[in-house]
């Protein structure tokens, strides 16, 4: 074991022992020449700085500067220091031990061949690295020349054309360096594929020894290439110190005026530091105190910039004369040169960063300061997370109404959730960052710590934002929930003013409601496109997401408001709608109540116009009160829905501002309607106690007036005896029962309607209750019955009128042929009449009697029609008296009956109005027939008057022949002045005949014109009276002329006897006889004859009066409907003419015969009989003429003696009763009654 462990061992030391002579011979050429490996020369030190150098491993060993260790010690760290392949060697060598000294001999060589080969590779791979690391270097000489070129001050160019050259010449080596590395590396490889052929090539050790050495050569190669790269690093370097030089000098210069801004930046440092450190706790932040020394510390290196830069450029400027020298002999001399001025622009340089050492050491306070500012920030961030979390689990507790929203707005609480968790984490490592800051030494540690506590602070910053993030997604979740809500709302409200359909004036309310509808939908839509971007804005973690997210969030908030302002504005529009149909709606149902109301005020009205019923009256009466009420009520909420109109007719955009005066239009409007309802209520309570009442006053009509039609009916019957008309009176009679029944009926409900509308009135007008509309509708029902049973009242009326009037027709149709006989036969009268005179009115009376005919067959076709039209007119009311459809029907055919009924009876009126004329007629020809007579008496009674003068005259001459001639002639002048008076009467009544029968025609006239019965029975009463006042005057004329002539005769006879007197008077003296005993005993004078033509014509007259009473009291009888006019009998009148023309033919041819015979009676004598015997005159005056019977007188003549002596006493007596009484009215009176009594007994004797 111990011979393996020398040989071991000697074998290592040989190994180790060649390497250090190759190490040995490297250093010596290292030490000649520049070590390309690090940049530096031996002078300076650099290849014994242990830093990345092979040659570093035995440093200590060549320099002999370890202290402590043994060469064996350097050996050992060398093995340790071998690769694995090393080791395995040597135990291969240790492995060989056991073969023979041959095969040891040729493995010694090519262990020793494979040994420099691997040595070769090795050295070339060395060189490839320093080549590479040369290249490397040269690079970042290149670049830092570039970066320190960047930095030189814009604003100084006096030596950046330097600067760039400079920086071009640090390109040019750094690319010569490339170059080299890229040679060394050719030549590695080359030197590895000789290396890898020489280990691999088991043919001859000398084999192997050849490509040992072609590896060992291309090991060479790789050398000068990392030689040369070397050398272009030394160049990169030279440009980049002279850059450094330049820039320093530019520096410097600017320093000059950077002092101040150093200064001012490290101030504005400290106050930017004291700004954010014023965002946190300020006595937690100590940094800043040393922030604010260093910043006069700046202040103070200011002044020293100053010289520093001019020891900058001066030694910038030998820096670059010695870079002038482009040879190259000269360029160790110039890369001396331009060393010093690198020298000299360092110092100048650490003269300038002395200056800029103040605002490093400030930097590190600042840096110091951001790393406690951002652990406080970093603390802030967390609390921002945590009130960000709080918020998001807010937001996600808010959203109830999907769950889609509802997911995200959690699922985004559990991520601000999460983020505050990092965050908390953050901020720990901030915390521990700003500690650590304290303690740092150099800017680099501070912004390390301060770095990693910004970092930090960003991550918490990011997780706070992040946490932000999530909870503006979980607002605008709540927010677009919200502007979904509102935007529904305003869409309910849009169609809530659309289903305002009916309502004119809602118009621009709808519009507005439909508008914000759009305007909250549209908001809506905003507020989703923002939440997608609110979501989006996750994927980007920076404060402007933050910021987006939270405007975008605010915008959201914006279009959520503007939904829920558009979706209040669509409340308030369709409020407004609504409003208005409810304006509306009060209106129509104001107007409908007041028509309804009004309607009640009509039907009331009506009843009581058609019924007259006090209580009628007086429902009507409040009926119309509450119309009125109604009225103006209805009009008041129609000026209120007017007016709410006008509010809403308004620019949209101020519709949402009418809301309140709309509405408060309306509920006027609601509150007018309400008024008017409870009006209109009272108005058809009073309606139906109005009906009912009309409908009992009705129905009591209708009994009184079927009860009048039965009266009619049986009054007809009485008249006529007739079927038809008795079958009439049954039916009549029955439905006047009926209408009894039903009358009671109708009081009956009617008290019952009074009583339930006296119970709820006062609460109709306060209130509109149930209980009112079923008080209404009792009402109602109790007036339907009253007027029902009205209405079978009307009906049984209308029954019972149409049996009146068929039973009146047929009266009528009776009454209208009687007439017409009554009229045929007074114009068959005046017929007779006339045949003496020339008669106007004889025409009239056919007239009459034609129309008379003509009206008969009028009233009888109407009386046929009627009784034929009845059954009919009773049918259509027996089966369809309910039927409204045939209400008009039933209507015309009752009406149609009556108005025949009416044509009938007019028909029988005009028939008999005709019958009447026609009487009228005959009694005017009557009176022309007496006016003809009066004239006739007016010229008998002249003549006699001139008699009677020629009698007075004869008379004057027997005057004084004796006493009683005297009385006589006295007796013949009165008889004379009577017969003018007689005969001047004669002509008045002559005159009064002619201008009554002048009247008679005109009356008769007038009555043929009469437009009215009043007119008609007025002339018909004068016309008559006239007619027999003509009659009367006729006559009267012919009794003065017949008086005239009696007195013509009597003054003829006295002056007869006043002559006869005179002869007389000498025969008396002789024969002494008695004037009186002559008188009576004269031939002629019968006394019982004249008396008995007077008492025949008193007897006439008597029985002619009776008749026509009785005929009167028949007519009456039979006609009780017509005024009969009296029928004198024209017979009889004719039978009396003749025989008064022939008295006074007989008296005229008497009182001829008389003067003829020369009797003469005595005229006192005569006259003093008259007046005592009979009052009327005319008679009494004929008793004195003589008898026209001469059969009567001769039976008379034997007793004439003694009667005569019996009158002549009884004359006697007279005489001296006369003379006793002296014209006392009294006893005369008395007397002549009794003279009248005497005068009968007389004649009857």
């Amino acid at each position: 074991m111990k011979s393996n462990l020398k040989s071991t061992l000697y074998i290592i030391f040989l190994y180790w022992y060649v390497h250090i002579k190759d190490e040995q011979k490297w250093a010596t050429v290292n030490a000649e020449t520049p070590n390309l490996r690090n940049g530096w020369s031996i002078k300076n030190g650099a290849l014994h700085n242990g830093e990345n150098n092979l040659n570093g491993k035995y440093a200590d060993y060549l320099n002999d500067t370890v202290e402590g260790n043994s060469k064996m010690d350097a050996i050992e760290e060398g093995l340790s220091g071998q690769s694995e392949e090393a080791v395995v060697e040597a135990q291969q060598e240790e492995a060989a031990d056991s073969q023979s000294e041959d095969e040891k001999a040729a493995k010694k060589a090519a262990e020793e061949a494979q040994e420099f080969a691997t040595q070769a590779t090795q050295e070339a791979t060395q060189a490839v690295e320093d080549a590479e690391k040369a290249a490397g270097e040269a690079k970042q000489f290149a670049t830092q020349a570039e970066e320190e070129a960047a930095k030189a001050p814009k604003e100084i160019t006096e030596n950046s054309e330097k600067i760039k050259k400079a920086v071009q010449e640090a390109t040019d080596a750094r690319e010569e360096a490339e170059n080299a590395s890229g040679e060394a590396k050719t030549a590695k490889g080359e030197a590895d594929a000789a290396a890898n052929e020489a280990k691999t090539n088991k043919e001859s050790a000398e084999k192997q020894k050849e490509l040992a050495q072609t590896a060992q050569e291309k090991a060479e190669k790789a050398k000068g290439a990392a030689t040369n790269a070397q050398k272009a690093k030394v160049k990169a370097q030279i440009a980049l110190e002279i850059t450094k030089a330049e820039v320093a000098v530019a520096e410097a210069e600017k320093a000059k005026k950077d002092a101040a801004e150093a200064k001012t930046e490290a101030q504005n440092a400290f106050n930017k530091a004291k700004t954010e450190a014023a965002n946190v706790d300020v006595s937690k932040v100590k940094a800043l105190k040393d922030a604010e020394e260093e910043v006069k510390n700046a202040s103070a290196a200011e002044t020293k910039v100053k010289t520093e830069a001019t020891s900058a450029k001066q030694a910038a400027e030998a820096a670059e004369k010695a870079k002038t020298e482009e040879i190259e002999e000269y360029l160790k001399t110039a890369t001396q040169e331009a060393t010093k001025a690198v020298a000299s622009a360092k110092t100048a340089k650490e003269e300038a960063e002395k200056a800029q050492n103040a605002m490093k050491k400030a930097q590190i306070a600042l840096e110091g300061t951001k790393a406690e500012v951002s652990k406080e920030l970093a603390e802030k961030e967390v609390r921002a997370a945590e009130v960000a979390k709080d918020e998001a689990k807010a937001a996600s507790d808010k959203v109830t109404s999907e769950n889609k929203p509802l997911n995200k707005a959690l699922m985004a609480s559990n991520r601000a959730k999460e983020a505050f968790g990092k965050a908390e984490k953050y901020a720990d490592t901030a915390k521990k960052a700003a500690e650590k800051a304290k303690e740092a030494k150099t800017v680099e540690e501070a912004k390390e710590e301060s770095t990693k506590a910004n970092d930090a602070e960003k991550n918490a910053k990011n997780e706070r934002i992040k946490a932000e993030l999530a909870a503006e997604v979980a607002k605008v979740e709540v927010v677009k929930d919200e502007a979904e809500k509102e935007s529904k709302a305003a869409m309910d409200a849009h169609q809530q003013a659309e289903a305002v359909k009916t309502a004119s004036g809602a118009e621009k309310a709808k519009e507005k409601a439909k508008i914000e509808a759009e305007n909250a939908k549209g908001h809506l839509k905003k507020a989703e496109e923002l939440a997608k971007e609110v979501s989006k804005a996750e994927y980007k973690v920076e404060e402007g997401s933050v910021s987006d997210a939270k405007n975008n969030v605010l915008e959201a908030q914006k279009a959520a408001n503007a939904a829920k302002s558009a979706k209040d504005l669509a409340v308030k529009a369709a409020s407004v709608a609504t409003d208005i149909l409810k304006a509306e709606n009060a209106k129509n149902e104001a107007k409908q109540a007041k028509d309804d109301a009004l309607k009640a005020k009509t039907e009331a009205e009506k009843y009581a116009g058609e019924s007259k019923a006090v209580k009628a009256t007086e429902a009507a009466t409040k009926a119309a009160k509450a119309a009125d009420t109604a009225t103006d009520n209805a009009t008041k909420a129609e000026k209120e829905a007017a007016d709410a109109v006008t509010e809403a007719n308004a620019d949209p955009d101020e519709i949402p501002n009418k809301e309140e005066k709309v509405k408060e239009k309306a509920n006027q409007a609601a509150a007018f309607s309400e008024e008017v309802k409870k009006a209109k209520n009272e108005a058809l309570i009073e309606a139906e106690v109005a009906k009912a009442e009309a409908a009992k006053e009705e129905a009591k009509k209708a009994h009184i007036a079927a009860d009048k039609a039965k009266e009619e009916a049986e009054k007809a019957a009485q008249t006529a005896q007739l079927s038809e008309v008795t079958e009439a009176k049954g039916k009549a009679e029955n439905m006047a029962t009926l209408a009894k029944t039903n009358a009671g009926t109708a009081e009956k409900e009617a008290q019952e309607a009074n009583e339930s509308a006296n119970s709820i009135r006062d609460k109709a007008k306060k209130e509109i209750t149930e209980e009112v509309k079923k008080k209404i509708e009792e009402i109602k029902g109790k007036a339907e019955n009253a007027s029902k049973a009205a209405k079978e009242a009307k009906k049984a009326q209308t029954k019972a009128e149409i049996a009146a009037a068929v039973a009146k027709a047929a009266v009528a149709k009776d009454v209208a042929k009687k007439a017409q006989s009554a009229a045929d036969d007074a114009k068959n009268k005046a017929d007779q009449a006339a045949k003496t005179v020339e008669s106007k009115a004889k025409g009239e009376a056919a007239s009459a009697a034609a129309k008379a005919k003509e009206y008969a067959k009028t009233a009888e076709d109407a009386a046929d029609e009627v009784l034929l039209k009845a059954k009919d007119a009773e049918e259509e009311v027996k089966n369809n008296w309910d039927n409204q459809q045939k209400k008009t029907d039933i209507t015309s055919k009752v009406n149609h009956v009556k108005e025949k009924t009416s044509q009938s009876i007019d028909a029988a009126k005009e028939a008999k109005k005709a019958k009447d004329l026609a009487e009228i007629a005959l009694n005017v020809v009557k009176a022309e027939v007496a006016n003809d007579k009066a004239k006739k008496a007016v010229t008998t009674a002249e003549a006699a008057k001139d008699e009677a003068k020629k009698a007075v005259e004869s008379a004057e001459k027997s005057k004084g022949e004796a006493e009683s001639a005297e009385e006589d002639a006295e007796t013949a002048k009165e008889n004379e002045i009577e017969a003018g008076r007689k005969a001047k009467e004669a002509a008045d009544n002559a005159n009064a005949a002619q201008a009554q029968l002048k009247i008679a025609e005109q009356e008769l006239k007038k009555a043929q014109e009469a437009d009215n019965e009043e007119k008609f029975q007025s002339a018909k009463t004068n016309a008559l009276a006239a007619a027999e006042e003509a009659i009367k005057k006729g006559q009267a004329a012919e009794d003065a002329a017949n008086e005239a002539k009696n007195n013509a005769v009597k003054a003829a006879e006295a002056a007869e006897k006043a002559k006869k007197a005179a002869a007389e008077s000498a025969l008396k003296k002789k024969l002494n006889v008695l004037e009186i005993v002559k008188k009576y005993s004269r031939e002629g004078y019968n006394t019982v004859d004249s008396d008995e033509h007077v008492l025949n014509e008193v007897e006439e007259q008597a029985s002619e009066e009776k008749e026509e009473g009785e005929e009167e009291e028949e007519e009456e009888a039979d006609h009780p409907i017509l005024n009969d006019v009296e029928i004198d009998d024209d017979d009889e009148e004719e039978e009396e003419e003749e025989e008064e023309k022939e008295e006074e033919e007989t008296e005229v041819k008497e009182e001829e015969d008389a003067k003829e015979e020369g009797h003469a009676q005595s005229s006192a004598h005569q006259s003093s009989i008259t007046e005592l015997e009979n009052p009327k005159k005319e008679y009494q005056e004929k008793s004195d003429k003589p008898p026209s019977d001469s059969n009567a007188q001769a039976l008379l003549e034997d007793n004439y003696k003694n009667f005569t002596d019996f009158k002549k006493k009884a004359e006697d007596l007279t005489k001296n009763i006369i003379n006793t009484i002296d014209g006392d009215a009294g006893v005369i009176e008395t007397l002549k009654d009794f003279a009248k009594d005497m005068n009968q007994f007389i004649l009857n004797m």
